[in-house]
């Protein structure tokens, strides 16, 4: 998911940072009883309650002790609550945080103890031992396929707005990136607006009100997460269109409440990511550190488990909502 300052998700010093540190340098300790932490993001949004689901699901199976501590959308209760955990003697720390930028500090604190710290999605800073995370550049790259082929019947030049995460985001470069470099190879294609939609389905609205406004004959549009393509829903609705049929609608995330609008053809799809499947994922690694275990990377130069997504739409919604 998820979101932050506006710089690269890594920085070339981060980078060379983390390849000074040496596989093994840190050596973990696996305490008894087993307690694994999770500092979630905000336990209000879809996104995180199926995150931790997934946590606390294979904490369960692997007979573990499950500690949760909800940061809801601040940072200072991402620092002070990880720091909590680390306190109350767990073994491993899962952090998704709201700002990356305050998690080194953290970090820190849990290898002094021998504590492995795993990122679970949103962004990274620090010399963290795993980032598990979408493929957000492909999952962007499978959005513009979508929609591509499902305009390809459409004559003239297909007018396109890009609603982006807040600046910052460090998921939101590559969701974008990802759809853009794809739609460039298509000379019928104009990406006529890229917005700030603020992670937000008030943001969504209001970007989509504001590009009808001055493009009344916009093609498709590509959210970056479903709350934005929520309110796009909204708008588009509110100037007598559709997000099928008039305007292509294209989602990212594969919230329930997006999963509800593709079902009953108000958008077209949505990327899905798998944010339980991302909770276990995170739980194996971790259950590798502390075993002191060779951990495989995606891309071992970042320390990235790449999670794979794919697109919903209403041939399959059904088999996601009953999930």
């Amino acid at each position: 998911m998820s979101i932050f300052p506006k710089k690269p998700l890594l920085t070339l010093s981060l980078v060379a940072s983390l390849a000074a540190l040496a596989p093994g340098q840190t050596k973990f300790v696996k305490k008894s009883p087993v307690k694994i932490g999770y500092s979630v993001f905000d336990l209000q949004q879809p996104y995180w309650q199926a995150y931790t689901k997934g946590v606390q699901d294979a904490c369960k199976a692997a007979g573990y002790q499950f500690i949760l501590s909800d940061q809801k959308s601040n940072q200072q209760a991402e620092v002070s609550g990880s720091i909590d955990l680390i306190n109350q003697g767990i073994s491993a720390l899962i952090n998704s945080p709201i700002e990356p930028a305050a998690l080194p500090a953290v970090i820190d604190k849990a290898h002094q103890s021998n504590i492995p710290v795993v990122i679970g999605d949103v962004g990274v800073a620090g010399k963290y031992d795993a980032f598990i995370v979408s493929n957000n550049e492909d999952g962007g790259k499978l959005a513009a396929q979508y929609m591509i082929e499902h305009l390809k019947d459409k004559s003239g030049t297909k007018e396109v707005l890009v609603i982006e995460l807040h600046p910052g985001a460090a998921v939101g470069g590559p969701r974008t990136k990802g759809f853009v470099d794809e739609i460039k190879k298509h000379s019928d294609y104009k990406i006529v607006a890229s917005l700030n939609g603020n992670d937000t389905v008030q943001g969504g609205y209001q970007a989509t009100q504001n590009t009808l406004s001055a493009n009344p004959n916009l093609s498709g549009i590509y959210a970056t997460n479903d709350p934005e393509a929520e309110g796009a829903v909204q708008a588009l609705k509110a100037a007598g269109k559709n997000g099928v049929k008039d305007v292509f609608l294209v989602g990212f995330n594969g919230d329930p409440p997006a999963l509800e609008l593709i079902k009953n053809g108000e958008m077209a799809a949505t990327i899905r990511q798998d944010p339980y499947g991302q909770g276990q994922k995170c739980v194996e690694i971790a259950t590798k550190f502390m075993n002191n275990e060779t951990v495989e990377y995606s891309d071992a130069a970042t320390k990235s488990v790449f999670f794979p997504v794919k697109v919903i739409d209403k041939e399959n919604v059904d088999q996601f909502l009953q999930k």
